[in-house]
């Protein structure tokens, strides 16, 4: 991931904001700013679990019925940080 946008470097940071970008993007650009300093597996599941904690306080904020998309929208990106997310960490 890049501060660009949310979603993976190897997708074009236009289309990266057009997807993801339009609700969790403070919350990705935080998540990247960990990714960058690094570290070791352990200091990667802090900033994974923080990523899922901002996104869940953005969604707790939501009125209304956008609240469970939301959710699951959270869920889904936590997971794929958790599993893709390796490759982008600055490991050190």
């Amino acid at each position: 991931m890049s501060s660009a946008a949310c979603g993976p470097n190897w997708m074009p940071a236009s289309m990266r904001r057009k997807l993801f970008g339009w609700f969790f993007e403070a919350s990705c650009i935080k998540h990247d700013d960990g990714y960058r300093e690094g570290g070791n597996e352990a200091r990667r599941l802090v900033c994974d679990w923080k990523f899922f904690q901002a996104m869940l306080r953005d969604t707790v904020r939501t009125k209304g019925l956008m609240v469970v998309p939301k959710f699951g929208i959270a869920v889904s990106f936590f997971l794929a940080v958790r599993l893709g997310g390796w490759g982008s960490f600055k490991y050190g």
